[in-house]
């Protein structure tokens, strides 16, 4: 009896190992796939954005690469210099400062490119927008002054100078030549440029006229609708600016305070 007992707790052990063990693997491999998932997503999304900001800042890769190896060839050499002056000035050096200063210095040094070029990307599609809010009013204008919709786009387009009218005369001249639609290259161009308001904008004006309706009405309402957006942005810019430029008065405001009342509390703790 007490052997038929043992066995069966045996067995029960052994299925509860297997099943277990079966869970687990399959528990593993879940959590492997999401995470290698999710790694593959972001890479490809960091590779999308980066591959817009290099475009529409006219860099190739090969000059971010050689800019981030000399950043990080940079951030060593002035780690270096640092380490070897502070240890002349007499410094007391520890083996924690020395790893992590370079560390640190090399790091900075290999991603303010990439940092630089986020920036100029940031100002560069900034500048694109407000150079299509222009079109769009200018369109607007020569579509109530009764040109037609190829017309009055070409005309827009040339009436305006920059990078950012070139490469919408650029993306209409693609549309002359491929005998497509002048939204479907606009669209595709703020695609491009991850330009998300331009690829709106075209989509949704383009689908209008599809469906025989007002272009001109349309087109009002978007460079409205961009033109809010772009003074939403230029305010809470605004805000964030003033914010920051109350911070010092309220850091020279404490030290003020602190300068005042030092002497005091000294002669208090010394009396006592």
């Amino acid at each position: 009896m007490i052997r038929a007992i043992a066995l069966g707790i045996l067995i029960s052990i052994g299925v509860v190992l297997c099943v277990a063990s079966s869970v687990v693997d399959r528990v593993k491999y879940v959590i492997k796939y999401l995470i290698r998932t999710s790694i593959n997503s972001m890479r490809r999304n960091t590779n999308s954005r980066l591959n817009s900001d290099l475009l529409i800042c006219n860099i190739n890769a090969s000059s971010l690469v050689a800019s981030k190896l000399t950043g990080l060839v940079i951030g060593a050499g002035f780690s270096g210099l640092f380490l070897v002056l502070a240890q002349t000035a007499g410094t007391n050096i520890s083996l924690g400062m020395i790893i992590v200063v370079p560390l640190i210095a090399m790091t900075s040094g290999f991603m303010y490119p990439e940092y630089k070029i986020r920036q100029l990307s940031k100002a560069r599609r900034r500048s694109f927008l407000h150079s299509f809010s222009s079109f769009l009013d200018l369109t607007n204008i020569l579509l109530a002054g009764g040109a037609g919709t190829e017309t009055a786009l070409i005309a827009a387009a040339e009436s305006g100078d920059g990078w950012s009218f070139e490469q919408i005369r650029r993306a209409l001249t693609i549309a002359q030549s491929t005998r497509t639609s002048p939204w479907t290259e606009l669209s595709r161009l703020g695609d491009t440029y991850a330009l998300a308001q331009i690829k709106e904008i075209a989509g949704s004006i383009q689908l209008a006229g599809e469906h025989g309706a007002r272009i001109r009405t349309s087109l009002a309402a978007r460079a409205e609708s961009l033109r809010y957006r772009q003074m939403s942005e230029v305010e809470a810019s605004a805000n964030a600016a003033t914010e920051r430029m109350g911070l010092p008065m309220v850091l020279l405001f404490i030290a003020f305070i602190v300068l005042i009342g030092y002497p005091a509390v000294t002669l208090v703790i010394g009396g006592l």
